[in-house]
């Protein structure tokens, strides 16, 4: 059971940063003259993409915690609470 909290802790880590990592690097790419008409690079709908499954394995946390009553406490203050909003600054300072 512990292993797949210590597994899902890894994959939101993972997808938060390389969401980030992707943002900062496509910062170059975009051109604010330009308005409105120019679509976004690819590389910024990637980064979307990885934040939205981050945003997933959240969802799949909560349902962990609805799941097993045992570890409910443990797996909501970690996966759903706390690491996430630790994540979530990370994503903040590595997409500036």
């Amino acid at each position: 059971m512990k292993k797949r909290y210590l597994t899902l802790g890894v994959v939101q880590l993972l997808l938060i940063s390389l969401s980030g990592w992707i943002r900062r690097a496509s910062w170059r790419e975009i051109d604010i003259f330009e308005g409105a008409e120019k679509t976004w690079p690819p590389s910024v709908q990637l980064s979307f993409y990885g934040l939205a499954g981050w945003l997933a394995t959240i969802a799949i946390a909560t349902w962990f915690a609805v799941v097993d009553k045992k570890n409910r406490s443990m797996v909501v203050l970690f996966l759903v609470l706390l690491l996430p909003w630790l994540e979530f600054f990370l994503w903040f300072a590595l997409s500036f």
